[in-house]
């Protein structure tokens, strides 16, 4: 097993190694750090037949299999100087007609590589390469946007991280409409050929006999918009064994004028609060949503939901016409409950419901909701199971009226 291993690790890094440096492979490979992550995912969705607006963004087919694997190298290639390399697999297969195949066709990609400079006297990393962005208004999961350019991190002061980048390129392309590729789901709005800016202020602290946690963000796309966003958790213990959250966000963004221009767009603003309970293995949370524009479109994040779960409900609401957060028309108000109960530390079983609307006066809108059951098993550390059922219903009164049903059976290992 030991050649077998270092085999598939020689045959993946030889290249890189033997250009850089004399030293042999086998001696590299002792300081090479291994991680990643493998996910399989079923999904399948059906529609009723007046659902109204566009049907894109929802889960859609009605058998889908998925599949994604990230393997990733690190290594120290000299003093202070460290080297990362990401080989992403992602393919799907259709489960249900005559024309669907099992995939044996794709293969891995490097998905990220960039090189990290450390210097520990002044606490400061530089990041030069192909990397994911990991921003709010980008997905920080493993589908999450990625670009080409230069990041700087700083943790010189305690309880504060500050960051900094440049980003010139990405793996995302909006051809026309919603239409794209890559592998996340980029704005339509915006135009992708342009430069990232962005500066972020990240801070944990204890205070008040809680926890504060907070990050503020600046960005600016060029020809596209300055964007800024503000969120704060504050956590603490009211009563024994009472665990209180209470958690707001803001997301703003002022557009360039030939964004007003080509695409219509205007100003986005997001506001979002939330209050969660947690008791024994009990948990509950009550929250609510405002954002978007009746007769503009306007963008809360620049690829899919970026990184706002934790103050979201539902599953596929906010993919339906008019609530898209990466850009869509439409005024957006929602309110949620969460609720569920964790046995053993392992296995969560809840639900989440979520109601409200969306007034647009281009795209069709109308009144929402959405139920969602849960169950979440956390078998180990590093393994992981969950599956949803979502039921969506839209109302939007001469426009029609229908139902949307989806279901997704995941695991998730990471390494």
């Amino acid at each position: 097993m030991k050649l077998v291993k270092l085999s598939l690790v020689a045959a993946l890094t030889a290249s890189a190694f033997s250009v850089a440096s004399a030293t042999p492979v086998e001696e590299a490979i002792k300081n090479i750090d291994v991680s990643g992550a493998l996910r399989y995912r079923y999904e399948g969705g059906n529609f009723g037949s007046n659902f109204p607006g566009h049907k894109g963004n929802l889960i859609t087919s009605k058998q889908n299999h998925l599949y994604r694997a990230q393997i990733n190298f690190k290594a120290a290639i000299a003093d202070n100087f460290k080297a990362f390399v990401q080989f992403d697999y992602n393919s799907k297969d259709g489960g249900y007609g005559k024309d669907n195949i099992s995939n044996t066709s794709d293969g891995l990609q490097v998905r990220q590589l960039y090189l990290t400079y450390t210097n520990e006297d002044v606490a400061t990393n530089v990041i030069a390469g192909k990397q994911q962005l990991n921003t709010i208004w980008t997905d920080n999961g493993i589908d999450g946007l990625v670009g080409t350019g230069v990041k700087v991190v700083n943790n010189s002061i305690d309880g504060l991280t500050l960051a900094a980048f440049a980003i010139d390129s990405y793996n995302e392309k909006v051809v026309s409409g919603d239409q794209k590729y890559g592998d996340s789901d980029a704005s339509p709005v915006l135009n992708w050929d342009k430069n990232l800016y962005g500066a972020a202020a990240i801070g944990s602290y204890e205070t008040f006999g809680g926890q504060l946690n907070s990050q503020l963000w600046l960005a600016y796309m060029d020809e596209n918009a300055f964007m800024y966003a503000l969120d704060a958790a504050y956590s603490t213990t009211i009563f024994d064994g009472i665990n209180w959250t209470l958690e707001g966000a803001y997301l703003g963004n002022s557009v360039d004028n030939k964004l007003k221009d080509t695409a219509g767009a205007g100003n986005g603003n997001f506001f979002a609060l939330k209050g969660t309970v947690e008791f024994g293995g009990w948990d509950a949370s009550l929250g609510g949503l405002y954002y978007g524009d009746k007769n503009k479109a306007t963008i809360t994040t620049i690829e899919d939901q970026g990184n706002l779960g934790s103050v979201l409900a539902g599953q596929e609401i906010f993919y339906t016409d008019g609530s898209q957060l990466n850009g869509s028309y439409g005024r957006n108000m929602f309110g949620y409950v969460t609720a569920g109960y964790t046995f053993n530390e392992t296995v969560r079983v809840g639900g989440d419901f979520v109601y409200g609307g969306t007034k647009t006066d281009i795209h069709t809108g109308g009144k929402k909701l959405e139920a969602v059951a849960r169950v979440d098993y956390k078998y180990s550390p590093k393994l992981d199971f969950s599956a949803f059922y979502s039921y969506v219903n839209v109302d939007a009164n001469k426009n029609g009226k229908g139902d949307h049903n989806a279901v997704r059976l995941q695991a998730l290992y990471k390494f």
